[in-house]
């Protein structure tokens, strides 16, 4: 379209070089004066044209001769020949020739060509002639084409060079990167949106197109660049069970559990940068570099000493020396007993009970290479090798997780089949933020997994696995110079676990009825189970199941899952299930309590569960500690909603019943045998809103609580008898009211 054109009904949809004015109407140069001094225009110079005309003009009359000639008439002309002569030669003949007869004078009729000065035409008026009304002064809406500066030729295809064509449904487009999308309307009525409509490629744009977005390439015709950052902050207070330990933070803290109000920060800065070869968004690239590091900050503040660090005298960190505990063999040699400075009667506030901590990890640090194609359609298999991301299933009950590793992966059957297999060297993780070291530690994952899409039915894909979780153990410590492997519980020895899970998963819909499921067997050999307190045979069962109804814009949900407890500790044969690395999103996610939090087990050295797991299996930790299959596992039964409310606004509401499979583990470790079988309710609440309509921005928040049950009373009980010295209304009882707020806002470019 030409430059200037006004947008009628015929070009109502702008071309991938094309631009429209969308501001302020200019004025006309009539009414527009950028010199207030001056006129708005220069009058002209000339207010007509003189032009150069070659003329001929004919002698009317003879001329005379020049003997008779005088071009001044008061002189005598005279010819006669003078009377001396010093140069006296011959006469020439040159010039005294006869003259042509055409040429004698006297001739009349002689032409002269000369130029002469005519009138000129009027002055040109281009430019100055009246406007038609389309293009009349004031307009908007006004399309403009776009000098095109990056051009891209079409790349050489292989079947090209041996004169075979192209690829089956593929046609080759000259400067194919500037081809824009077709023009759409977002909603019912609004303006109609053109994605990429600019011809000229931004450098680091977010929606346009953009250089650095991998959108064009970087180099040559099918080498692309993609630089993604991203901040996720996440705010947390919470009230856990925590024990108030042999150094209380206040004086006179009788119970064996102290106040349980905490808060946490969590600060995760990201940066990640894609290189990769490809040409199209159909094809399979044919090789990607990925980095991607990780730097964290966090803080967390709670109530009772020993909760941020074990060292009763507090967290020395950033810069304050940690006392040195050199020749400290028995209580006798940590000098006097009596400080020279009263301790305060609070502790709360500082070093005993608040710790600041800074992390930088490598979350993904990969290369991806396509080994090959099997169709026309792209089915494939490619290796990646590195530090990269994997969920082995739906919705990660097993291994979800960043970690060291090698993946064979493609598809077959025009997509209808997808695989996986993964072998993984596992880091060590950061006890603060739970994000990789540089660490390795014993222990090598291997997973196999199938899918296939519409199986027995369209819309439903089934998943056979195959999980083998081989963990040498060792001795290791965490941050904080705690025993992780092996757990201290029972007798503690380092142990060697190795556990193979066979598992059926499916996820889809049958007709209106979405269904999630999920089904896995462990076998194997714990060769030290420290409850047991001998070696153990592993046999466990897990069963996940939730169903799904769509009417309109709310999701009704109904949930059950089952982990098998142990309900013999101490015999050889170890029947509660466990996870290698589990980050189950299920039965309320990140808001509910019991899913999100992790607590510990009656001031034990051990949890009763972790933090982000459905699963209650003593373990000391879920990235640094040992699975565990000596445990009460869990029965869930949940209902719930999710709500599109607007197109940026979601919510979720879940109610969760919980309960112990077994509770004979719980009773052996605690030594007793008074502990019921339920824990109590769930209820959560959570909203997740993305002010953009895109992933740039997300903002959830979500609160949830556990109403504990007989059997989480029995397990955090405080004191049930009075204490000598401390009044008869010194007994305790459990938190009635647990809670956890959580809010995390996530920026991503």
């Amino acid at each position: 379209m030409a430059l200037g054109s006004p947008v009628t009904s015929s070009n109502a949809f702008l071309k991938p070089y094309q631009t429209m004015t969308l501001g302020v109407p200019p004025l006309p140069p009539s009414q527009f004066n950028p010199d207030p001094r001056t006129t708005a225009y220069p009058p002209r110079l000339f207010p007509e044209e003189i032009r150069l005309r070659l003329s001929t003009r004919i002698s009317p009359s003879a001329p005379q001769s020049p003997a008779r000639f005088n071009p001044d008439p008061p002189r005598v002309v005279t010819t006669s020949e003078p009377f001396y002569r010093t140069n006296f030669v011959l006469d020439s003949v040159y010039g005294d020739e006869p003259v042509d007869n055409q040429l004698a004078l006297p001739r009349d009729g002689v032409r002269l060509r000369e130029f002469v000065a005519v009138p000129g035409r009027p002055p040109d008026r281009f430019g100055l002639e009246p406007v038609p009304q389309p293009l009349a002064l004031p307009r908007t809406n006004t399309i403009a084409n776009q000098r095109i500066e990056h051009e891209f030729e079409t790349p050489e295809y292989p079947l090209a060079r041996k004169g075979l064509g192209y690829p089956p449904n593929a046609t080759p487009v000259t400067n194919r990167w500037s081809v824009g999308f077709t023009p759409w309307r977002r909603y019912t009525s609004g303006k109609t949106e053109t994605p990429y409509q600019t011809a000229t490629p931004e450098l680091w744009h977010p929606y346009k197109q953009s250089i650095l977005k991998g959108d064009v390439p970087i180099y040559g015709q099918d080498v692309f660049l993609n630089l993604t950052a991203g901040s996720q902050t996440e705010f947390e207070t919470r009230r856990l069970p925590t024990p108030s330990g042999v150094s209380a933070a206040r004086a006179n803290s009788a119970e064996f559990f102290g106040q349980s109000e905490q808060l946490s920060v969590q600060q995760n800065f990201s940066f990640a940068a894609e290189l990769f070869k490809g040409e199209t968004v159909f094809q399979p690239t044919h090789w990607t570099f990925r980095i991607e590091p990780v730097f964290n900050v966090n803080y967390i503040d709670v109530k009772e000493a020993n909760a941020v660090s074990p060292d009763p005298r507090g967290d020395f960190d950033g810069g304050n020396p940690t006392p040195g505990n050199g020749g400290v063999v028995d209580p006798g040699d940590v000098g006097p007993i009596i400080p020279t400075t009263p301790a305060p009667d609070n502790l709360s506030g500082g070093s005993h009970t608040t710790r600041t901590r800074t992390h930088i990890a490598l979350q993904d640090a990969s290369f991806e290479y396509h080994l090959g194609d099997l169709s026309v359609n792209y089915d494939f298999f490619a290796l990646k090798s590195g530090i990269q991301s994997f969920n082995s299933d739906f919705r990660g009950f097993i291994f979800n997780d960043a970690n060291l590793g090698m993946r064979l992966f493609g598809n077959a059957q025009n997509n209808l089949y997808q695989y996986n297999v993964g072998i993984f060297e596992m880091l060590e993780k950061d006890t603060y933020s739970d994000l990789n070291t540089f660490r390795r530690r014993d222990q090598r994952v291997f997973v196999a997994n199938l899918y296939r899409q519409d199986f027995l039915t369209k819309g439903y894909t089934a998943q056979l696995s195959f999980h083998a979780n081989m963990d040498e153990g060792g001795l290791h410590y965490d941050e904080n110079n705690v025993i992780a492997r092996p757990a201290p519980i029972g007798t503690v020895m380092e142990h060697d676990v190795n556990a193979f899970y066979f598992g059926w998963a499916g996820d889809g819909h049958l007709g209106r009825l979405n269904i999630n499921h999920a089904f896995y067997q462990v076998v194997g050999r714990d060769d030290f189970n420290g409850i047991a307190g001998r070696p153990t045979d592993i046999n466990a069962q897990m069963f996940a199941l939730e169903l799904s109804y769509d009417h309109d814009w709310i999701r009704y949900k109904g949930s059950f899952f089952y982990a098998s407890g142990d309900d013999n500790a101490e015999d050889g044969t170890a029947t509660g299930f466990d996870s290698i690395l589990d980050n189950a999103n299920f039965t309320g996610g990140p808001f509910s309590y019991f899913v999100h939090q992790g607590f510990n087990l009656a001031g034990s050295s051990v949890s009763l569960k972790t933090r982000n797991s459905l699963l209650p299996d003593l373990r000391t930790s879920k990235t640094e500690g040992q699975a565990n299959f000596v445990n009460p596992g869990v029965i869930v039964l949940g209902v719930g909603t999710e709500m599109e409310l607007t197109p940026k606004l979601r919510s979720f509401m879940n109610l969760n019943y919980l309960r112990f499979a077994e509770t004979d583990t719980i009773k052996t470790v605690l030594l007793t045998d008074k502990i019921d079988g339920e824990i109590g309710l769930d209820l959560s609440v959570g909203i997740q809103y993305r002010p953009l309509l895109t992933d740039n921005i997300i903002i959830s928040a979500g609160f949830g609580t556990l109403i504990p049950g007989k059997g989480y009373e029995d397990i955090y009980r405080r004191n049930t008898q009075p204490v000598v010295g401390y009044g008869s209304n010194q007994t305790g009882k459990a938190d009635d009211f647990l809670y956890s707020g959580l809010l995390a806002i996530t920026f991503t470019y």
